[in-house]
C-alpha cells in the first residue's frame, strides 16, 4: 500500500498523525507537507500538479512537550474532521483507499506473502460505508 493510501486510511480511520508517529506508521518525513500536497489542496482547485489532495480540511492541533534531555519542543497533531464542508472529500479518499487497499491485499495473495493482521477484514465494505465518516 502506498504512502498515501495508508496516511488517508490513518486518518479515516480517526487516528491522530504527527510528525513522529507519521514516519513511524508511514515513513513520511514531512508529514505536514503530505498532509497540504497529499490530502488537502485538491488539484482541481489549486492548478498545481504537484498537489494530489482531496479538497479536505484537517484540523491542526499545536502540542508543546519535552525532548528526553529536558528540552523545550513543539509538535502539531493532525486530524480529519467529519464535517459537512469535508463530506465530499471523505467520499474520494474512502474510493482512493478502498481501490489502493484492495490491490495491495491483491498483490500479497497472489505472492502468497501474509497479509499483516492490521489489514485483516473486509476493508473494501468499510470504506463504502459513509455513517462512518461523519
Amino acid at each position: 500500500m502506498t504512502s498515501k493510501a495508508a496516511l488517508c486510511k490513518a486518518l479515516l480511520d480517526g487516528k491522530i498523525v504527527n510528525i513522529m508517529n507519521g514516519f513511524k506508521m508511514f515513513g513520511i518525513t514531512n508529514i505536514p507537507r503530505e498532509i497540504g500536497r497529499s490530502i488537502e489542496r485538491d488539484p482541481k482547485v489549486t492548478g498545481n500538479g504537484n498537489d494530489s489532495g482531496f479538497g479536505v480540511e484537517v484540523s491542526r492541533t499545536e502540542r508543546d512537550g519535552e525532548t528526553r534531555y529536558g528540552q523545550p519542543c513543539n509538535w502539531v497533531d493532525y486530524r480529519l474532521n467529519g464535517t459537512e464542508y469535508n463530506q465530499e472529500g471523505i467520499k474520494k479518499m474512502r474510493e482512493y483507499v478502498a481501490k489502493e487497499l484492495g490491490d495491495y491485499l491483491k498483490e500479497l495473495r497472489e505472492k502468497g506473502k501474509k497479509i499483516p493482521d492490521e489489514l485483516q477484514g473486509d476493508y473494501d465494505s468499510k470504506y463504502n460505508q459513509p455513517e462512518l465518516f461523519t
